[in-house]
């Protein structure tokens, strides 16, 4: 394949246009390096990190797969930065669907895990990444390598907004959250007793849905009862855990 030009932006995948990458940002032609990691974010999506190729990614945008190794290093090397892009814009897309909530904290709250749900099936095969890291060992050391930090972070900054959304239900009240990865109250967080109380119950109650929902359950695919009572049990087990909270609410 001969050389791009610098000045080139189209590619074999006519789906790549401008409005495409302004899905990821609001650059409509970012540069080669973000559309790599954008078009890897769309495939291990859709295949998973055991089936995915590189070759699919050179191919839809029209490059060699020496660029591949220029930027990253190599395939496990292009997957462990996506991966950990991918988590950042998960945390990033909660707290956008909780700012567009109404005001209310049981709202907000119920914001936060419906997003939770809807976002962990949206990222489809990096959840194997993310949640099992047996099912890519060197992707997985590599990630914990260079952005195991960066994640620890990403997790203490989500826990922090989530750890405010519980105390807010508790307390009837909806504080203003202005959290970012480098300014959150870390430990005030892991020291209050409401939020140890409560916060993790939801977190590990909405990712049991998200699990269910995003590997979509074998043994109960082919039973369309459950498939068509599946929304409604979701919106009712997420009210019974914010009801959980609102029972022994404080006066």
């Amino acid at each position: 394949m001969a050389r791009r030009k610098l000045s080139d932006v189209t590619h074999p995948d006519l789906t790549l246009v401008d409005s495409h990458w302004l899905s990821y940002g609001l650059d409509p032609q970012p540069p080669m390096r973000l559309k790599i990691l954008y078009v890897t974010f769309d495939e291990v999506a859709k295949s998973g990190p055991s089936s995915f190729q590189v070759a699919s990614v050179c191919d839809r945008l029209g490059i060699t797969y020496p660029m591949v190794n220029h930027y990253f290093g190599g395939r496990d090397g292009l997957v462990a930065e996506a991966a950990s892009m991918v988590y950042l814009r998960h945390i990033d897309a909660l707290w956008r669907a909780v700012e567009g909530a109404p005001r209310n904290p049981a709202d907000r709250l119920k914001a936060w895990m419906l997003a939770d749900i809807k976002e962990t099936s949206a990222i489809g095969g990096w959840g194997a990444i993310l949640n099992y890291p047996l099912s890519a060992r060197e992707v997985s050391r590599l990630l914990a390598e260079k952005f195991g930090a960066l994640m620890s972070r990403g997790f203490e900054l989500n826990w922090a907004r989530l750890g405010q959304l519980v105390k807010d239900v508790r307390n009837d009240s909806v504080t203003e959250v202005s959290f970012t990865l480098d300014n959150y109250p870390r430990s005030e967080t892991l020291a209050d007793p409401d939020v140890e109380a409560y916060a993790p119950t939801i977190a590990w109650a909405t990712y049991g849905v998200s699990t269910f929902l995003a590997g979509r359950h074998l043994a109960s695919a082919g039973i369309p009862e459950v498939a068509a009572r599946t929304p409604a049990l979701v919106l009712r087990h997420v009210d019974l855990l914010i009801d959980m909270i609102t029972r022994d609410r404080k006066n």
